[in-house]
């Protein structure tokens, strides 16, 4: 059974393909089609394949070479100089490996295509989309409240989706910033569905500082511009008092004040319905600030959840908060489909949920047991100097491992199916003949999943919906009454998953700091193929680490939780016989990396060994004759190749020579700071039991002089704009050329005296005063360097952290 790719002429469809329908019904089987999945086979990805296999012989023969050579120059040596070639020729080793293991698994990359708007609205299936957030001050509520209403306007049914909020730091400030957007919705899902702006993220939608979305006058479909114009300034005027009042909350003393039930670090669990579940039919609403009398107003339910904590109990951080969120959620909702999102990415596609469930739905998707978004960033410098974007792993190794059995779980933006999280088998594994037997009893194994009556029923049903063969478009049974909201509340509790298989076979996996990696390849592990979705626009954005420091500690803990993974029982090698070769040799290149920092240090300190100690020993290792002819070959072959290969990597897989070269260059602080940090903790916690400190990554702005002056001229300005200097709404075809303007181009800030006048309004296409934002203390907006000072900024660190001519060598050589 082959599971590498999908070809053309298997394109999935909701009923039957295109060759089997009558010559009158090939309309309908194209309006039917959910997801093209096609194999490259450009010239390109030919030529880049040749080059991969030319250049490993080129490092048997290389290898074959040097070893004989170093053989003959130390028979007669010393130890130490036997030790000075043994190491370069172990380093030289090492990289060659991890270039190979980077390389093999993107040979067969495939590319989809996704018709989200095919799947008609009853067949779409109910879906719970999880937020965390676990502290405060380095996540502000105000994040996660533009998160949160980006995904409660989102274009899917309200009555089936629900968000589950978790507030791991039991703050009482980011439970009443989640309220406070919760009322706020009220008004904002349906001025989106009104009028169809993009993105719903309201922070992204108003401030002229992001580039957003907006709608053109020539390609508005509503009823007028001006009614546009005039609902979008009052929306406006509504959201910047809600910014107000979380401002407010924050500077308060409500951020300082701990729950009722105790401190952040001790609490008892709570689970809230802050928005109840809408009906199954449309409401048509009557406002006194919008039209809304042809809308429908529905809000999706918004639960929020805070686990309890003791002391001296392992709460194993985000990995134990999603299981709490997944036995909360199965109990109120119990939907066949989960959105992971952190309080930081908010969806800046509104059809991104739907694109999620075609790929979940189509022919062979059965398998499929989670479907990765890729993660791209708001705020980051022109740059890039951090390579925040990286676009090689999202726009490269991803789309290669999907040709395999799909891409690495990355922590946010994925969509999972429930029963896979339940340590189900998929269907291509399953066992034929009294398989439904055999999931009940797996589903009432208390010893698996808890001793909860009613958390166990919710189980078997979704096991149940998995295992049958033709997808149910009936959506389960949703409780939110005070039953099961008290029956959720107990399922929070610190001490439930005493003695179960929480956390080693079920939900989210424990034991590392990136419960992501383990928890795909248990789901890999067992069979279970996953999809890559990438969208445009792109389903989802966030924020990134604005300084080196926060985005080396972000490294370092990725790397930590890697080899936490490759000493665990969920090291790939020990995997069975379901997990594709291929995808066993990317998931090891995931848990080994970090333990380049050994060779490449001591690949870099030994040319200067003989300077210093000036021994006799290490004298004979330098050679004063000039290289053979036969090493400058070898050189030029690997360089010559190295190059051809990075050439038609970025070629295919469409990313810049520019973003290839910019994650070469961070790889390399990395690989000489953090992953040596890395290695060293996790032999700390081989050897002595040391645990790894858990630093969340900050989600802040960075600080700008004299921020408290501009942001009181800039809300001067912005009120200014919102009152309008005429009071008229909508006030001509000048005056709401501000607002909405053409898209595609970056926006400046112009005054005009004319009709509808407005002052710090963005006007897209034209002017020539400098950008401002009006914001500037929101999360999406940040003060960045120039790129000449960014691009010095990552040389100065590369040749902190490296020598030059050590690291031109290695890249040269090995990549």
């Amino acid at each position: 059974m082959s599971m590498t790719y999908i070809s053309k002429k298997h394109d999935y469809a909701a009923t039957l393909d295109e060759k089997e329908q009558p010559k009158d019904q090939k309309s309908a089987s194209v309006e039917s089609l959910l997801v093209r999945t096609t194999k490259l086979t450009t010239v390109t990805i030919k030529l880049y394949r040749i080059m991969v296999f030319v250049r490993m012989a080129i490092f048997v023969l290389f290898f074959k070479w040097r070893i004989s050579t170093a053989l003959a120059m130390i028979s007669d040596g010393a130890t130490t100089v036997r030790a000075m070639w043994t190491m370069p020729i172990a380093g030289e080793l090492w990289f060659a490996l991890m270039w190979v293991l980077d390389q093999l698994p993107k040979m067969q990359p495939v590319r989809r295509t996704v018709f989200a708007t095919a799947l008609e609205e009853p067949l779409l299936p109910t879906m719970d989309v999880f937020v965390t957030t676990a502290d405060p001050e380095k996540e502000p509520p105000l994040v996660t409240v533009n998160t949160i209403l980006s995904i409660l306007a989102a274009d899917y049914p309200p009555d089936k989706l629900t968000c589950y909020v978790s507030d791991d730091g039991g703050a009482l400030l980011t439970r009443e910033a989640v309220a406070h957007a919760a009322r706020f919705a009220r008004l904002w899902v349906p001025f989106c569905r009104k009028h169809g702006v993009e993105p719903r993220n309201p922070e992204a939608y108003f401030c002229p500082g992001v580039k957003a979305r907006v709608v053109s006058r020539a390609a508005y479909m509503g009823r007028s511009w001006p009614e546009l114009a005039r609902d979008r300034r009052r929306v406006r005027r509504e959201y910047e008092e809600l910014r107000l009042r979380i401002d407010a909350l924050h500077a308060g003393d409500v951020r300082r004040q701990p729950w009722s039930r105790g401190t952040p670090e001790y609490h008892a669990g709570v689970v809230e319905v802050l928005v109840g579940p809408p009906g199954s039919t449309p409401e048509l609403g009557v406002s006194d600030l919008l039209d809304l009398t042809s809308v429908d107003v529905r809000v999706p339910a918004v639960v929020y959840m805070c686990r309890e904590k003791r002391h001296g109990r392992v709460h194993h951080r985000k990995a134990g908060a999603m299981n709490a969120l997944l036995r909360t959620s199965a109990v109120l909702s119990n939907a066949p489909f989960i959105l992971n999102l952190d309080c930081d990415h908010y969806v800046s596609n509104s059809q991104a949920l739907r694109a999620g469930v075609c790929l979940m739905l189509d022919r062979g998707g059965s398998n499929v047991a989670f479907v990765q978004f890729p993660q791209r960033f708001d705020g980051v410098d022109p740059a890039d100097r951090y390579a925040n974007h990286n676009r090689v792993f999202f726009d490269c190794t991803e789309l290669g491992l999907d040709g395999l059995q799909g891409p690495i779980y990355v922590g946010t933006g994925c969509m999972f199916r429930r029963a896979a999280l339940y340590n189900a088998d998929p269907p291509l594994w399953r066992p034929h003949g009294g398989d439904r037997d055999a999931g009940k009893d797996v589903a009432t194994e208390a010893d698996k999943f808890g001793i909860s009556t009613p958390f166990l029923v919710s189980v078997r049903a979704a096991l149940n919906l998995n295992r049958s063969e033709q997808w149910n478009t009936t959506s389960p049974p949703r409780s939110f009454d005070g039953a099961a909201v008290g029956e959720a509340t107990a399922l929070v509790s610190c001490g439930y998953e005493d003695r179960t298989a929480w956390g080693r076979d079920i939900g989210w996996i424990y034991g590392t700091v990136t419960e992501d990696v383990a928890t795909g390849f248990c789901m890999h592990r067992r069979g279970w193929r996953s999809a890559y979705c990438a969208t445009a626009p792109d389903a989802f954005r966030g924020t990134a680490p604005i300084n080196l420091t926060d985005r080396l500690h972000q490294v370092l803990r990725w790397a930590a939780g890697s080899l936490e993974i490759f000493f665990s029982r969920n090291n790939a090698l020990l995997a069975g016989a379901r997990l594709h070769p291929l995808q066993r040799l990317a998931y090891l290149n995931t848990t080994v990396y970090p333990f380049t920092s050994i060779f490449l240090l001591l690949y870099c300190l030994l040319p200067a060994i003989p300077l210093v100690t000036r021994s006799a020993s290490t004298s004979a290792f330098s050679v004063n004759t000039p290289p053979s002819a036969t090493y400058i070959g070898f050189v030029a072959a690997l360089m010559l190749t190295l190059a051809m290969v990075a050439a038609l990597e970025v070629r295919w897989s469409g990313i810049t020579l520019g973003e290839w070269w910019r994650n070469e260059q961070f790889w390399m602080v990395s690989a000489t700071s953090a992953y040596a940090a890395a290695v060293v903790q996790v032999a700390l916690k081989v050897a002595a039991g040391k645990e790894i400190a858990f630093k969340l990554t900050s989600k802040q702005r960075a600080p700008s002089a004299g921020g408290g002056v501009v942001k009181r001229q800039v809300r001067g300005a912005v009120r200014r704009e919102m009152d309008g200097a005429d009071g008229s709404d909508g006030g001509g075809a000048d005056g709401e050329r501000g607002v909405h303007g053409s898209s595609g181009t970056r926006g400046t800030v112009e005054e005009r005296p004319r009709g509808g006048a407005r002052d710090g309004v963005q006007r897209v296409g034209g002017g020539a005063s400098p950008p401002v934002r009006p914001w500037s203390h929101g999360p999406l907006e940040q003060d960045v360097e120039p790129p000449a000072l960014a691009r010095r900024s990552v040389h100065s660190s590369i040749t902190m952290f490296c020598p030059p001519f050590a690291y031109a060598l290695i890249w040269l050589l090995f990549g």
